[in-house]
């Protein structure tokens, strides 16, 4: 299938590219000094990206913006068209403003969001089954249970530890009556007040163990209850892991990778030589895997490519807002490593300089 999405490629005047020399070898995406022509290209996607009016997204770079904060890796492609002409591609990782597709960005690899997709209804059904969990965790029976339980695990604590203190109590004073009768009666007397003394500590034990037995019941039906309680939710959860791993499954297959021979791969084969056996989340949703498939798709030559970070720094990574970015390893490398297959690639700056030294 090819896209015709005629915006998605932005010529460049002759008059701005004359005298720039191509290069040679395509970038490697890994570790690279962006080309002037894709710093041409990123100029002008970053100055669409700061006078556009269309993409409600929030990148954190105005105080006061609706919905969650999220910064985005762009990237651009720069290709030779079918009649030699200079342009180049743009898109972004992951999805915008909550759709894949937008004027001037090329078309995701795979749109999971087209309407009544085998994703959205798997999601559907995931949502469905996440509402009767939440419905089960948030409704009244199952709190009155962990209330009960909670309170009667308190009152057992409690009242045990009173009882054991007023028993340590008995047993003080059974020993200090021992010790005092000891010495004014005679053996036999002695002897009946003993076994009154140890028949009043059998007694104290006893109370004890009734008291504890007690609550060891008490405790066990409120548990019994909550455990049934528990097992549906289990095998609520039990049923989401297996539909997700499923849609998760059909959906890596869906994704299908060119290079310049037309060979396609799915993200399943690609990844199944690798560490993880299998492809990590979002793969096939980064910004140069985008732009190469939609050259392949179109007849364009890649030329050179760059990426960048367009927003405010995630939580989990130190990002710099406008600063160029390497492709990522964990979900790129195995996809260009097929994408790029024939494509001579520029020497990697770290082995060069390694080699030099």
């Amino acid at each position: 299938m090819e896209y015709n999405n005629l915006n998605a490629i932005t010529y460049f005047p002759d008059s701005l590219v004359k005298g720039i020399a191509l290069p040679v070898r395509f970038t490697f995406p890994f570790n690279y000094e962006p080309h002037p022509l894709t710093k041409i290209a990123t100029a002008e996607l970053q100055d669409y990206l700061e006078t556009q009016a269309d993409i409600d997204h929030n990148f954190g770079l105005v105080t006061g913006g609706e919905g969650a904060i999220a910064g985005k890796m762009f990237g651009v492609l720069v290709v030779m068209d079918r009649e030699g002409k200079l342009g180049y591609l743009s898109a972004f990782s992951g999805k915008l403003a909550g759709s894949n597709h937008h004027p001037k960005f090329v078309p995701p690899v795979f749109d999971m969001l087209t309407e009544d997709s085998f994703f959205l209804k798997g999601i559907k059904i995931i949502n469905t089954i996440n509402q009767q969990i939440k419905q089960i965790e948030e409704g009244a029976d199952y709190k009155s249970l962990k209330a009960d339980f909670e309170r009667s695990s308190a009152l057992f604590v409690q009242e045990t530890a009173a009882l054991k203190e007023q028993l340590k109590i008995n047993k003080a004073a059974r020993k200090k009556q021992r010790a005092a009768q000891n010495k004014i009666l005679q053996e036999g007397a002695c002897d009946d007040l003993e076994a009154s003394l140890i028949r009043q500590s059998l007694y104290d034990k006893h109370v004890l163990n009734v008291l504890v037995n007690k609550w060891e019941q008490v405790l066990s039906a409120i548990q019994r209850d909550m455990e049934q309680t528990q097992a549906g939710m289990e095998a609520l959860k039990n049923e989401r892991r297996e539909l997700s791993g499923a849609l998760q499954k059909q959906l890596f297959e869906q994704y299908e990778f060119l290079n310049k021979y037309g060979v396609r791969k799915s993200l399943q084969s690609i990844f199944k030589d690798t560490a993880l056996g299998k492809p990590p989340s979002a793969a096939g949703e980064c910004a140069t895997p985008k732009l190469l498939q939609y050259a392949f798709l179109n007849g364009y030559q890649p030329v050179a490519m760059a990426e960048f970070w367009w927003g405010a720094a995630p939580r989990s990574e130190i990002r710099k807002h406008k600063q160029f970015y390497p492709a990522c390893e964990e979900r790129c490398r195995p996809i260009l490593k097929h994408m790029l297959e024939g494509i001579t690639l520029e020497e990697d700056p770290a082995v060069k300089k390694g080699s030099q030294s």
